[in-house]
Parts: structure tokens; sequence; C-alpha cells
């Protein structure tokens, strides 16, 4: 497959100093840079993403766009590393895609599964798991009408469990435990919450079916036949390839997944984060994804992407799409066969800065 494929570096990030020099690095890439695309409009993507580096909002990123199903470019930007000492990013860069992980993969595998005639979002979950909520139905979790508050103190939650003895290796069970038996803020089906329990409790549903734990589910299945090495709890052969997150007291977080519940409470192996891939891997999925049937993916409530109609220059178009708190995002349009996939560590070396106004903007982009 060939593609677009380059690697912009600034060498000399620092923090503090950027911001005044962000004209004249943008400058300096229309004069050299720019000229060398392969497909001009780009530039777009490119001088939006220089701008946020320039303003210290991501340290780095990778940007993969997908056209008529196929990669036409794949580029990295700035550093994957700024603390303690700097690494330039490359293409190859694994990230932790936070809520990426839902769609890719709790989401995809009740896809699968339903496709397999082996489960059916319009099932009880209280069927796979005993004593849950006796009103909620897969569906309901994989679209966030389940009722189910946002989320959980982690913190809170290891000392509660530490305080009864319970073994580490035994807090997903209980974690499964807690969700099946908290007060719910709202009545199923009354109110979008958007809710990482949903996802916790989705991956067990999947793994009461499939018999075995998520990871190792997909990795030998879907993961392998589309030739990617995606999945949670990553090798640690792997390191000096991953961006790092956020630096905690003396430490960054590196390998290990960012999210709270994904790392304390489930072990790395969770339905609501915890998976690293590259944007190439990403991208692989989104082709998967796009050459399924309407119907499969309707059926497997699009794997949890947030799915809706928009206008176009060449008419209404279904848009597919999800977001990571890390600064990781992928919005597919099957119907024209167009992706933008953008990996960042935004929270690298500090949690300080949005991504909501790159993000439309390459949303706006892509449309257009």
């Amino acid at each position: 497959m060939k593609y677009a494929k380059k690697v912009v570096l600034l060498h000399k990030n620092n923090l503090i100093s950027m911001r005044p020099f962000r004209i004249i690095l943008l400058f300096i890439w229309s004069l050299f840079v720019a000229p060398l695309q392969a497909l001009p409009h780009f530039s777009i993507a490119d001088s939006s993403i220089l701008a946020a580096i320039a303003d210290t909002i991501i340290p780095g990123a990778v940007l993969c766009v997908i056209d008529n199903q196929e990669i036409v470019y794949l580029q990295a930007y700035g550093n994957r590393r700024i603390y303690p000492e700097q690494e330039p990013m490359t293409t190859n860069t694994i990230f932790d895609l936070a809520s990426v992980s839902k769609p890719l993969g709790a989401g995809t595998a009740m896809l699968l599964l339903c496709a397999e005639e082996k489960a059916n979002v319009n099932h009880l979950v209280h069927q796979y798991i005993p004593n849950y909520h006796e009103d909620v139905l897969i569906r309901h979790l994989m679209t966030h009408y389940s009722g189910l508050p946002a989320y959980m103190n982690a913190n809170r939650l290891d000392s509660i469990f530490a305080s009864r003895n319970i073994p580490h290796h035994q807090y997903p069970d209980h974690m499964i435990d807690t969700i099946a038996r908290c007060k719910r803020p709202s009545g199923v089906g009354e109110k979008y919450r958007y809710s990482c329990l949903n996802f916790i409790s989705l991956q067990r549903v999947v793994e009461s079916i499939v018999q075995t734990d998520i990871n190792t589910y997909l990795r030998s299945t879907l993961y392998a036949n589309l030739g990617i090495n995606m999945g949670w709890l990553p090798d640690s052969t792997l390191l000096p390839c991953i961006a790092p997150t956020e630096c905690q007291l003396d430490d960054c977080l590196h390998g290990i997944v960012h999210d709270p519940l994904a790392r304390v409470m489930m072990n790395g192996i969770s339905g609501n984060a915890g998976i690293f891939a590259t944007a190439e891997d990403v991208a692989k999925w989104a082709i998967w994804f796009m050459q399924l049937s309407p119907e499969t993916r309707e059926q497997g409530c699009y794997a949890g992407l947030w799915t809706d109609t928009i206008v176009t220059p060449i008419g209404h178009q279904q848009r597919s799409r999800h977001t990571g708190y890390t600064g990781t995002s992928v919005t597919i349009m099957p119907e024209s066969g167009k992706a933008v996939i953008l990996l960042t560590n935004r929270v690298h070396p500090k949690d300080q800065h949005s991504l909501a106004d790159l993000r439309r903007k390459l949303n706006e982009w892509l449309i257009h």
C-alpha cells in the first residue's frame, strides 16, 4: 500500500519559548515543507496540527487520512515525549487510545458476536451478568442509555476493596458487582449519559460469551486477521515506541493505561479504555469497519461509535466517530470511504489543554 508518508519534527520544542516562534515556524513550513505534499489540501490539516504544537496544546501527533477506503496520508509531527527528555514523534508511535478503546475493543467484539448470531443487542444484560440491573439491554450499554453513573472514583474503590482484603487480581469481578448494585441517576432509556461503566459492563458480557478475556479474544481473531498488533497490556519490548502520557510524581505513565478505572480497578484490560495502537492500526480497523454492510454496522450499534447524519457538499452522509481523553480521535464516513485518525498524547507531560478546537477543524476539513 503506497501513500504519502512524512515526518515533521520540532527538534527544539520548549514549553515556555514555543509560542513566540509560532509565526516563524508556520512560515518555514509554508516555504519548505508544504510544497512537498503529495496532495496539497493536506496542508490545512498540517498547519492546524503544527499550530497546536506551537501553542503547546500537544507535544506532537500522528495523522492518518483514509480516502476511498485506502490510507492516502500518514504523517508524524513534533515529539512523542518532551519530559524529562525529548523524543521525536514517528509514524509507528504507539498511543494509549483512552476511550477510543470503547468502539475498537468491546464495541467491536459485540458487533462481531452479533454478526455471528452469538449475541443480540436486544438481549438483557442480566442474562450474562448475574444480579445486574434487570431492565438494561446490551443496546443500552452501547448507546449510553442504561441510566448508569458516568464514572466511579477509582482511588475510593481501591481503598474500600483493600480494606476488605480483596486481592488485586479479583478487583475486576468486584468492580462488575459494584456496577451491578449501584444506584442509577436515571431510569433506563430516559437520558443519554456517557458512561465508562457501560463499556466495562459490555466487556463482561463479551467475556461471558467467548469464555476468555477480551484481549485474548480480539488479538487472536479480528486483530490477527487485520495484521495489527493492537490491544491491551502492550509488551514491554514495545516501550521505546510508546508515547508516554501524564507525569505523576517523579515519573510518567508509559505503556500503562492512563484511565484510573482501567489501571487501578480492571488491571489494565478494560472495556472503557486501555487499548494501545498506532495510527496505522486504527486505520486498518476503520477500513474494516467501512467495508461491513450497513446492516451489520447497525445491528452491532456501530460498535459504540457516535453515529449521526450530516450535510456535506455531496449530500447527506453518515458519520461515525469517537474521541479519547488522552488526545485521540477517529472519524469515519463509510459512504464516501473517508476517515481521519488523529492520535496525540495531549496529557503529556501534564493534563492541561483541550483538543476541541483542533478536532473541530479536522472534522470540518474532512467533510469538505
